[in-house]
């Protein structure tokens, strides 16, 4: 008789790999360089793995209402890191360190640049008029 091996999928609502593709580009996105697509499959497998075999972990995904789903979406930004730390130190070094526990990635602080402050414009009556013009000679 073959037992029935726990899959997040399957015991709830989550779809983990919806959760893995979204922390991909979010970290992406935030890194300015597109992940490799191949990490969504290994990033799910991980947490069906974990999920199977941890049963804090399988309590905690299986939690009231979001708090499910925003506890796997954690430990994918955790794994996510740790990937990029085995296979993109590069990438991995410019993250946060909360990232690596889990927490979202900060807004991105973009350098814009300078505009240069608006000319005040010098009503007429207040402009100095000069009795002589200058002439290039």
């Amino acid at each position: 008789m073959k037992q029935h091996v726990p899959r997040i999928e399957l015991d709830t609502p989550i779809v983990p790999s919806a959760i893995a593709a979204a922390v991909l580009e979010e970290a992406g996105v935030w890194l300015g360089q597109p992940l490799p697509r191949r990490w969504i499959r290994e990033l799910t497998a991980y947490a069906n793995t974990v999920y199977a075999h941890n049963p804090s972990f399988r309590r905690r995904v299986r939690g009231q209402a979001n708090s499910g789903r925003d506890y796997l979406w954690a430990f994918t930004r955790h794994w996510l890191a740790g990937l990029m730390w085995e296979r993109r130190p590069q990438l991995h070094a410019r993250l946060p360190n909360t990232y690596c526990v889990g927490h979202p990635l900060p807004p991105k602080v973009s350098v814009q640049s300078r505009r240069p402050k608006s000319i005040r414009r010098i009503p007429p009556s207040a402009r100095i008029h000069f009795p002589f013009t200058l002439s290039t000679q």
